[in-house]
């Protein structure tokens, strides 16, 4: 099926203003908040004594010490890996149906899918930024043909390595459109961490927090839309297969 990129990207504003998208960013912030200060606290930790007060323009950090950090930072990384899989579920539905909260999609079979999720987050964050470093058409081309990966695993309940073939297999014929939707996200994220950056200049935890908000809005607008393509892509109706009956 050929992906209809224009109506993607035109449907993707009701799927992030809907009660779904609404519910999605609260926590998407939260743990990125989380992360951020927790890690940051490490950072300044290890800074001399006569510079930890000020922070050395590190930005937000938590106070908290070392240990307590550390853990905190990991705690915030699984929690990440469970809003990704519980976003993709909530976007990944017929608009109509976005209004709701169904109690199956935040509890159906979620230890499985958790760690499923857990491997394939692993796994891209490994290989892409490597097919970045070498080159970066293979890094482009691996972005483009796993995004679905995730989706894959929320919604069709599948094991890491089925999630790599079938995001593999929606991505088929269709790779130039998803490329353009990759350079899409890069161009905006660039855009969100630039106002970040000019905030910074008046506070840097001020600049960050800022940046981090953006972030979470853009990421629920990119899973919009990457959601209305996995969508599309897998027979146009969300309601067509057996996870999401």
């Amino acid at each position: 099926m050929t992906l209809q990129l224009g109506r993607a990207i035109g449907r993707e504003t009701r799927r992030s203003l809907s009660i779904s998208g609404i519910v999605a960013l609260v926590p998407m912030i939260c743990y990125q908040v989380l992360f951020v200060g927790s890690f940051n606290a490490v950072i300044v930790n290890q800074l001399p004594s006569g510079v930890q007060s000020s922070g050395s323009g590190v930005g937000f950090a938590l106070p908290l010490p070392t240990e307590v950090a550390v853990g905190l930072a990991v705690v915030a990384l699984l929690l990440g890996i469970g809003v990704f899989l519980v976003t993709a579920r909530l976007f990944a539905r017929d608009l109509p149906d976005l209004s709701s909260l169904p109690g199956n999609l935040f509890t159906r079979r979620l230890g499985r899918a958790f760690l499923s999720t857990l491997v394939v987050s692993v796994v891209l964050g490994v290989a892409i930024p490597i097919g970045f470093a070498f080159l970066l058409v293979p890094g482009l081309f691996l972005a483009v043909s796993l995004q679905f990966a995730v989706f894959a695993v929320a919604v069709e309940d599948t094991g890491p390595i089925e999630a790599f073939r079938r995001s593999w297999e929606l991505a088929s014929g269709n790779r130039w459109r998803l490329l353009a939707l990759v350079v899409l996200f890069g161009a905006v994220s660039a855009v969100g961490g630039a106002v970040g950056s000019l905030l910074a200049f008046v506070s840097p935890s001020v600049g960050q927090l800022a940046s981090l908000v953006i972030n979470s809005v853009l990421v629920i607008l990119m899973y919009g839309i990457i959601a209305d393509s996995f969508v599309q892509l897998r027979g146009g109706s969300a309601s067509a297969t057996r996870s999401l009956a």
